[in-house]
């Protein structure tokens, strides 16, 4: 587990917004403390936004009159980075060349990607960009903008320019990279390594089946697909641990203005014609500490998705959160609870976050309590090798049969594996702990029952204790009255004063900057 008290990673949020202002839409820049700011050590995630909020930040810390440069500076979010211009402009287009190496996009929505294709065309370097998102994204772009009539083709493919370079995500990762904690993960830029999921942004409200994952470019790993390889099953609070179950206020708003089942896209006839807008989720790991964030694009709940696709986020998430690898959230909130269901368009409001944080929460009971068996049983191991050793050194007796030596199964008492864990249900019986891939079964499938576990490891009533929910995607309502950030946040915290999941809520503003 990493140091809690030193920060791995920076997290500078350029546009916090989901609109309609396009100076404040979907854009971060991330990097490595370790990197101290090395050329090729930020990664961006989205750009909605991107050369001219640097610009505006740096333009705000610099100090008055302006020092000779190369000077640093001292304040604001780029605080260390010693810069070689005198204006903000040129130290910011500084930053973009030479700094920022790869583009993560999480899809190819205007209000994440506008910045990333206007600044690119003006910002050539000694090496080209990459943009990095799965394979039906790429294909977006290469189709819908750089096509030469929307913009040119500047990537490397297609006899294009070649200011930019695509780099084709695994979802899931890939199996064949990394080891240990970093399996799957791939490098993007220096001190920084990241795995990709698919996750659902809504339906098409046209009834076609040409677009979505699986229309063209499949991925070659599980969760990417659309409604017409979906078969429906039952939302995880049907589990039934108690503190996750829907409160009152959430019930009623979710079923406010929900689909009648006359004209639910999953009752109807119609139901393998829809398709599903595809975004993404990054989980971005600093290669040192192997500390990470989590920064989802746009998604909506599962309980209303057509291709629901959380679960397995979640299910990534829950070990990490119970280790405290993972210390922050990025995930959208665009609307209050007033915004009906049917009007949500592929995003998320309170009681849908809230909604998704409780399944992330019990996926972390049960990843907490897995972790709590396993060090009971190296300490069971541990105990019994010592009883062996003493063995060892007293009165020679007749010698008993080691690993290696040719004995019958039935002499040797086999060691714990987690796979072999015997619980006991609710109604007595003993059940053997199946180990099954996270992609097909939930955590919280297996039914723990009465299992004894060490005091530690019952149930927490703050399950998301220390772990930070950064609110995006707000959308501005241009109107009188309190800001919209500021309603989401009070909704949030009613919400988690009758939940107690634990876990901080902070709305992103353009120009913060987080330590994690």
């Amino acid at each position: 587990m990493a140091d809690q008290a030193s920060p791995s990673l920076q997290v500078i949020v350029l546009g916090a917004g989901g609109g309609p202002q396009e100076s404040n839409v979907t854009a971060f820049l991330v990097r490595s403390i370790e990197q101290d700011w090395r050329k090729g050590s930020i990664v961006a995630v989205d750009a909605g936004v991107h050369l001219s909020a640097i610009t505006r930040l740096i333009e705000e810390a610099t100090p008055s009159p302006t020092p000779s440069p190369p000077f640093t500076l001292t304040s604001g979010p780029f605080a260390g980075l010693r810069l070689p211009h005198s204006t903000a402009s040129a130290n910011a287009a500084h930053v973009t060349r030479s700094l920022v190496d790869t583009y993560l996009i999480t899809h190819p929505h205007l209000d994440h990607i506008s910045g990333f294709v206007i600044n690119t065309a003006g910002l050539p370097g000694t090496r080209p960009k990459k943009l990095a998102a799965l394979p039906s994204t790429i294909q977006a772009f290469k189709t819908h903008i750089f096509n030469n009539v929307i913009w040119p083709n500047l990537s490397d493919e297609n006899n294009g320019a070649g200011l930019l370079t695509y780099l084709r995500l695994v979802e899931g990762g890939s199996p064949a990279l990394g080891d240990g904690e970093g399996k799957g993960y791939l490098e993007v830029c220096d001190g920084l390594q990241v795995k990709t999921w698919s996750v659902s942004h809504g339906h098409c409200m046209e009834k076609h089946s040409h677009r979505g994952s699986s229309a063209s470019n499949p991925s070659t790993r599980y969760g990417s697909h659309d409604a017409s390889s979906y078969s429906y099953t039952p939302r995880r609070d049907t589990y039934g641990t108690p503190h996750i179950q829907p409160m009152s206020r959430a019930h009623s708003l979710v079923n406010q203005n929900s689909f009648t089942s006359g004209s639910s896209p999953r009752l109807s006839n119609e139901v393998e014609r829809i398709c599903v807008y595809d975004s993404s989720a990054y989980f971005i790991q600093e290669q040192t500490t192997r500390r990470e964030i989590l920064i989802f694009g746009d998604v909506e709940p599962d309980s209303v998705s057509l291709s629901p696709r959380n679960l397995h986020i979640w299910q990534e998430a829950a070990p990490k959160i119970a280790t405290g690898s993972l210390s922050a959230i990025f995930i959208e909130c665009s609307y209050d609870d007033s915004q009906s269901n049917d009007r949500l368009y592929g995003h998320l409001k309170p009681v849908f976050v809230i909604e998704e944080l409780k399944a992330l929460a019990a996926e972390v009971e049960v990843a907490r309590k897995l972790r709590a068996l396993e060090s009971k049983k190296r300490k069971r191991v541990s105990i019994s090798e010592e009883g062996r050793d003493r063995g060892r050194n007293s009165v020679p007796r007749k010698s008993a049969p080691t690993v290696e030596d040719p004995v019958s199964p039935k002499s040797l008492k086999p060691s714990m594996r987690a796979t072999d864990v015997v619980m006991k249900t609710t109604d007595g019986t003993d059940t053997p702990h199946i180990a099954t891939p996270t992609e097909e079964l939930s955590l919280h499938d297996t039914n723990f029952g009465a299992m004894t576990l060490p005091p530690a490891a019952t149930s927490s009533p703050r399950p998301l204790r220390g772990l930070k929910v950064v609110i995006i995607h707000v959308k501005e309502n241009l109107s009188d009255g309190p800001a919209p950030g500021d309603v989401i946040l009070k909704q949030l915290e009613e919400y988690e004063e009758e939940a107690q999941l634990g876990c901080e809520f902070v709305i992103s503003k353009s120009g913060q900057s987080f330590y994690l």
